[in-house]
């Protein structure tokens, strides 16, 4: 009798093309590179390219492959999006970053999203430091890792009450944001560099390795 896990199953049934096309690829480091020039010059990355791009994804998979295909992108746009959507509703700032993951996530599936979601988490560990290095030099650093954890635990902290976001940030703030270009805040790193990093190291990891654990 052949014993086949469920879990085995779901991974197969979540996975409707053996191999992402490289256009897909193509189409999504386009548009982090998009998402660099916006966040660059106006703080942001706009509803007009992450919105369209997210329900072409779902609608791509769905019509090339009915319901499977719809599973395969919404499993990919939770894994890739998951972890910047909690940072948003902890930590407060733009809602672009996590809407352009789920994006890409819809379009590459949840194992490529899985190694996304890892790439680009570490590119942007990495511009944090650089960019502290730069402004503050390396005695800075231990200062930004002592602020990210009081940040992180104080964030915890307010979500057990039942508050969400930036406590710092004013109601003048948030209908600031809505606005088409934003002020820079004091110690603004935009996060869409570290995004187009690590969709393009991602893309190199999937082409020569393929999935985390070998199957794709």
């Amino acid at each position: 009798m052949n014993c086949v896990s469920p879990i085995a199953t779901l991974a197969a049934a979540a996975s409707p093309a053996a191999e992402l096309p490289a256009w897909i690829w193509v189409l999504i480091t386009v548009a982090a590179s998009i998402a660099c020039v916006t966040d660059l010059r106006a703080t942001r990355i706009p509803n007009w390219l992450t919105l369209p791009l997210l329900a072409a994804g779902l609608a791509y998979w769905t019509v090339l492959d009915g319901w499977s295909g719809l599973g395969f992108a919404s499993a990919g746009m939770g894994v890739a999006g998951l972890v910047f959507i909690i940072g948003y509703a902890m930590f407060g700032g733009g809602a672009g970053d996590a809407k352009l993951m789920m994006a890409f996530g819809a379009w590459i599936g949840p194992e490529a999203s899985k190694i996304l979601m890892l790439t680009v988490t570490g590119a942007g560990f990495v511009q944090a430091i650089s960019v502290t290095i730069y402004r503050g030099g390396l005695w800075d650093v231990p200062y930004l890792l002592m602020h990210s954890v009081t940040t992180s635990r104080n964030a915890v902290r307010r979500a057990f009450h039942g508050k969400f976001g930036d406590p710092s940030q004013s109601e003048e703030d948030v209908a600031q944001s809505r606005t088409t270009v934003r002020a820079r805040p004091k110690g603004w790193v935009p996060y869409a560099p570290a995004i187009l990093a690590g969709t393009i190291v991602a893309w190199w990891y999937w082409v020569k390795y393929g999935p985390i654990g070998g199957i794709r």
